[in-house]
């Protein structure tokens, strides 16, 4: 059960899906990954929380409450570390931007192509280990007004602040359009808050 009164608006929700979820299955391992799902946390003005994610249906707002009993996934909630931003006032301002930006989403629809394209580019790596480079560089499915969990989260964060504008970018140096739940994991600009403490 994760404790309500530890989260602030901003935090980050990783979901590891319940039960037999061929999708989600898919994402782990094509991802090497305990996480398949992410969403952002934030309070409205009448202190009741939510999550803004991009489900199949597309980008929608989910009472907190519907996940925090963990029955229907195991949870992890990390935030952004203040040092990743210049100062208090950037970090303070850059959550603002981020969740306003996320908020903004809600309703468009679902990245379907861009998700097929990452389905596409982990299958390749598994089966050419040396054949990486040969990648193409971003994700050529991807449309500019629809969103997978992770890139929605990714675009919304993009450019809050000045000194790490990719604050998911990992090893790869990939974008918004290749991220997945495992970058905002491993990210080394967020810390464990509550749930389940494993990367």
């Amino acid at each position: 059960m994760i404790d309500k009164t530890l989260l602030i608006s901003g935090d980050i929700f990783l979901f590891h899906s319940r039960g037999f979820n061929p999708f989600s299955m898919g994402i782990r391992q094509l991802t090497q990954s305990f996480w398949n799902h992410t969403g952002l946390y934030y309070t409205d003005l009448y202190n009741q929380g939510f999550i803004i994610e991009a489900l199949g249906g597309g980008v929608v707002k989910t009472p907190v409450e519907k996940y925090l009993d963990e029955k229907r996934s195991i949870l992890r909630v990390v935030r952004i570390k203040p040092e990743a931003f210049k100062d208090t006032l950037e970090y303070d301002s850059g959550l603002a931007l981020a969740i306003g930006r996320i908020k903004g989403k809600i309703g468009l629809k679902y990245d379907w192509g861009a998700i097929a394209w990452l389905g596409i580019k982990y299958i390749f790596k598994g089966i050419y280990k040396k054949g990486r480079t040969f990648i193409p560089v971003g994700n050529p499915l991807q449309r500019r007004e629809e969103f997978y969990c992770a890139e929605l989260l990714c675009e919304g964060f993009s450019g809050a602040s000045t000194i790490h504008p990719y604050l998911f970018q990992g090893k790869t140096m990939q974008k918004c359009d290749t991220s997945t739940p495992r970058d905002i994991s491993k990210s080394m600009w967020v810390k464990f808050v509550a749930g389940k403490d494993l990367v």
